[in-house]
Order: structure tokens, then sequence, then C-alpha cells
């Protein structure tokens, strides 16, 4: 997939959660709750119509807003996309 329309392709970067941020209640299965607010995610591919295009590589790393990354499926494949607008910081 060629991210277009100034969105970067990324890949959610696992992170370890620390025991504060361990529930300390339990929840119902069909309870959804809020997303982190930020995330830290992997550069795949940059839109050449981003303005971060000269600026970011592949395998670069970037804060971005948590609840903007948009899942698609795509003829079976599974593809995470933000817009350039949602980066915070590249660490």
């Amino acid at each position: 997939m060629i991210p277009l329309n100034r969105f970067l392709l990324v890949r959610p970067v696992e992170q370890e959660e620390s025991a504060l941020e361990a529930p300390i209640f339990y929840l119902p299965d069909d309870v959804v709750t809020n997303k982190k607010p930020y995330e830290v995610v992997e550069i795949i591919d940059v839109s050449s119509e981003s303005k971060f295009a000269s600026a970011l590589d592949a395998g670069d790393k970037v804060v971005v807003e948590g609840h903007m990354l948009r899942n698609v499926v795509v003829f079976g494949e599974k593809a995470t996309l933000i817009e350039d607008n949602y980066v915070l910081a590249k660490c």
C-alpha cells in the first residue's frame, strides 16, 4: 500500500506497560475503553504530498495522537495510516 494525500503508512511500536498503567478494576468484555492519547509508531512509507516527505524515512519512530490512527483492511492486507497533522515528535 502506498500512502497518498499527506498520509503516513505506519506500524505501531509495542511498548511495555508499567504496573501503574494496569487496570485497577475489571470491565466486561464488551466495554471499549479509550485508546492511549499518544502512541509511538514506526514509519513504513510517507506520501510525497506530506510536509514530512523529506524529513522522515522508513524506520524512523514518531509520536502521534493515538486516537487519530486509522486501521484499514484492503484486499486482506491490514494497514495503519495517520495524517501528517497528527505527528507530534520524532524519537
